[in-house]
């Protein structure tokens, strides 16, 4: 098949994926397999080309790249809660998911997108590969990268017996069944893909890595690590030997910046350059600045504007509405153009992610120090920053003081420095979720699911707290409740799930690998 042709049967393929996951969820899971507006597979014909096609329209799960549903995911969520920007507008709604109170269909926007996004796809690659060979594996691993996003949010969602019946209801999984069954999963996708061959016929619709296997088997052991290191509180067992078989594997992991996963699927242009530029919705996070600006760290200008006055002054999280004039001005927008790609998973995160293993005694091919340390490097050479001395800085976080409201301002509320603290492991862990934080911009996800799991970074609290279910200032939100949709189509599965959280379905309530024993 041609590329001309190609395009246009991805294009075609995407949009109506697009228009699906705008609709949220239907009937069954296995109703996101009837696109209307798909391509017959008389249409698809030559080498993997149906099977590509579908590809792309799953790629957009791994990061939002449609403006709409990244404002409403990627922004308001893993932005806002991974304190890597602050919104200011409230879209008028006193419901807001930056004062802990979004409204229960704002809530289940995460689901009712991402959840036709992996299945109506998925399971038309299922049935033309009959669940085998190198495109469904790869879907698989776009799946299950989903499902951990989505997971994140919720706790319990549907996986493992998706697809395995006629039923319009699905059962969900309990999290320790749902991790299980990711890393089974992962661990064949890893096998499949290292077997899969040639691929470039995958180049034109693979806007990750051009087609590039042996780049996409390094996501999967990246990815396969991130998994591992959910269960450090619940299951140290199980995470240290996934950890260290993601780390040993001859695939290898993301860990240089080529390697890094970014995606070009921006249809409108950028998304984050849309939300926070062109409708001028938020500003840098003033928690992540109020780190790089005590550590006067080179990376600052790569990831924020310098104000009027020459300086980098963040936002606080939780103002439930700002005025777009009035001094808003003042303060850092995020460095962005309309045609930065949007990141998925950066070069660094696998090196902190091995720190931390090895600060808890596995094998991780390192000390945790120099682990650590290698991250730093790395994610300099990422953003084109030098180096210069940072490993040797004693800084410390500086404390914030907003240009227009003194009410807001606040003293840092950590005294961690770059330079490795020797003989404290409390102090090293906080020190690698900072780098490790820092080193995602603008990506929030990770940066959520570590201050959940570990109480680091420490941020500012919120200004606002709007919550009614008891969502704490300080810990921030802890979980979405379930979605409207689910109740509306699969309610007793859902109430089913609510038993396995071990509190109410609120935002108050910790995940089941944010509880430490």
């Amino acid at each position: 098949m041609n590329n001309s042709k190609f395009k246009q049967i991805a294009t075609l393929m995407l949009g109506g994926s697009l228009m699906l996951g705008s609709i949220g969820c239907t009937e069954s899971f296995e109703d996101y397999n009837t696109n209307p507006k798909a391509p017959t597979p008389e249409q698809m014909e030559g080498d993997f080309a149906s099977t590509a096609a579908l590809i792309s329209t799953m790629i957009p799960v791994m990061v939002q790249g449609q403006e709409n549903n990244y404002q409403m995911i990627d922004q308001m969520i893993g932005c806002e809660y991974g304190h890597m920007t602050s919104a200011r507008n409230h879209w008028g709604s006193d419901a807001y998911f930056a004062c802990f109170n979004p409204s229960q269909n704002w809530a289940g926007i995460p689901f009712d997108t991402s959840m036709p996004q992996i299945y109506t796809p998925f399971f038309k690659i299922r049935d033309i590969s009959g669940g085998e060979g190198l495109t469904y594996h790869w879907a698989n691993l776009i799946r299950i990268f989903g499902t951990l996003r989505v997971s994140d949010c919720y706790g319990p969602i549907p996986f493992s017996l998706i697809g395995s019946g006629s039923e319009y209801q699905v059962a969900y999984d309990d999290m320790p069944t749902l991790f299980n069954a990711m890393l089974e999963e992962l661990d064949v996708v890893i096998a499949g893909l290292k077997e899969g061959g040639n691929a470039a016929v995958f180049a034109d619709v693979d806007c990750i890595y051009g087609g590039d296997m042996t780049k996409w088997v390094k996501f999967a052991n990246t990815l396969k690590l991130r998994l591992a290191m959910r269960l450090v509180n619940v299951n140290p067992t199980l995470a240290q030997q996934k950890a260290e078989e993601a780390v040993n594997d001859a695939g290898g992991l993301i860990s240089a910046p080529a390697d890094a996963a970014w995606s070009t699927f921006t249809p409108g242009g950028n998304a984050l350059h849309k939300t926070n530029i062109s409708w001028n919705e938020g500003a840098v996070s003033a928690d992540i600045l109020s780190y790089m600006n005590g550590y006067a760290d080179p990376r600052i200008s790569k990831y924020a504007t310098a104000n009027e006055n020459g300086d980098y002054i963040g936002m606080r999280s939780g103002i439930w509405h700002r005025d777009a004039g009035n001094g808003f001005d003042l303060f850092s927008k995020p460095v962005v153009t309309e045609t930065t790609p949007l990141l998925c998973i950066s070069a660094s995160e696998s090196w902190f992610a091995r720190a931390e293993g090895a600060l808890r005694g596995w094998n991780m091919g390192g000390t945790a120090q120099s682990l650590y340390e290698k991250g730093i490097e790395v994610s300099m050479s990422e953003r084109g920053a030098a180096l210069d001395n940072y490993l040797e800085s004693t800084a410390t976080p500086a404390d914030y003081e907003d240009p227009n409201n003194a009410a807001h301002n606040i003293s840092a509320v950590s005294t961690v420095t770059p330079k490795w603290i020797e003989g404290n492991a409390e102090a090293n862990l906080e020190q690698i979720m900072v780098q490790k934080w820092i080193g995602n911009f603008p990506n929030g996800w990770e940066t959520w699911a570590d201050v959940r799991r570990t109480g680091y970074p420490k941020f500012f609290p919120a200004v606002e707290n709007r919550s009614t279910a008891g969502v704490s200032s300080q810990r921030g939100m802890r979980r979405l409740p379930f979605p409207q949709s689910e109740f509306n189509t699969n309610e007793a599965n859902v109430k089913a799930a609510q038993q396995m959280l071990g509190g109410p379905d609120t935002g108050a309530t910790d995940l089941w690998w944010a509880k430490k024993d």
